[in-house]
């Protein structure tokens, strides 16, 4: 680790969390996609229109972006993880798509074109930074004057059922970790509706407005593929991973996981609770 910024969420996401992020993305896609849609709603997206999408996963939301613009638009895609960004190039190009570009860049430092974008978009990849406010200052500034900002963060962990619930069956094996603060870089560090508005004010904003959007989060197709995911990633998977529990300690938390995901599995897959914010603002002219 470095004195960069950002510096461990680069780590993370171009080690393991990179690596499971990938190697699961057309289950995570299928998950998240219903919460990116609430922000590209938002967007009032329109042909021919200069996109930015801030953390982008493997690539989808931006080609979806791309879709909504047309050939006389353009998107540009900018994520930490380099294997992320090689996924995406991967699928725009197996899909030929020519009007998405991708880059391996942080939205906090990046040296954006001034003015250049019509649209700033991002689905759960802008809560990860060291130094929120300088952040949002570089987005406002790659904005058009009269551009606009939406995206979708995780609500506070307590309304996330798909959180808490993991988290109970880890903690009866291992002692939990204590989680990031709110002004810490993690999921939930702009999950409080007036930190996520001050920030955005301090950055520049005009017409802030965050509203609740819930929704059943689907875990997996079947409690196979919902335990792995569980084990490997969301906060359960970290605080598994963090503590270093071994094999004998990660097989009975599997036993117990596999459990309680029972009563949660239905004709739609395995699916638990789900809260997050739609934030909408705008660059003044």
């Amino acid at each position: 680790m470095t004195d960069q910024p950002n510096a461990g969420m680069a780590e993370f996401w171009n080690g393991n969390g990179g690596k499971n992020w990938v190697s699961r993305e057309a289950r995570l896609e299928a998950s998240l996609k219903p919460f990116g849609q609430q922000a590209m709603a938002a967007g009032a997206i329109e042909a021919g229109q200069r996109i930015l999408d801030i953390g982008f996963g493997c690539g989808e939301s931006a080609i979806e972006l791309a879709g909504k613009v047309g050939s006389k638009g353009q998107v540009h895609g900018v994520d930490i993880s380099v294997a992320m960004v090689e996924a995406a190039e991967k699928k725009a190009a197996t899909k030929g798509v020519t009007n998405v570009t991708f880059e391996c860049a942080d939205a906090q430092t990046s040296a954006f074109a001034a003015n250049a974008y019509d649209f700033v978009f991002s689905r759960f990849g802008v809560m990860f930074f060291d130094d929120p406010i300088t952040a949002f200052k570089n987005i406002y500034a790659a904005l058009k004057p009269g551009g606009r900002l939406a995206f979708i963060c995780w609500a506070p962990r307590d309304q996330n059922a798909w959180v808490g619930l993991p988290l109970q069956v880890v903690a009866k094996h291992l002692s939990l970790p204590t989680p990031p603060g709110i002004d810490e870089p993690g999921p939930f560090s702009l999950s409080e509706e007036s930190r996520v508005s001050g920030v955005l004010n301090a950055a520049g904003f005009a017409d802030i407005a965050v509203k609740p959007y819930e929704t059943a989060f689907v875990l997996g197709d079947n409690i196979d593929e919902a335990l792995s995911f569980l084990m490997q990633l969301a906060p359960s998977g970290s605080a598994i991973n963090n503590a270093e529990a071994d094999e004998a300690t990660r097989a009975r938390i599997g036993v117990d996981m596999a459990a309680m995901l029972k009563s949660h599995d239905g004709d739609k897959g395995v699916s638990m609770g789900a809260a997050a914010l739609l934030v909408t603002a705008r660059k003044e002219n």
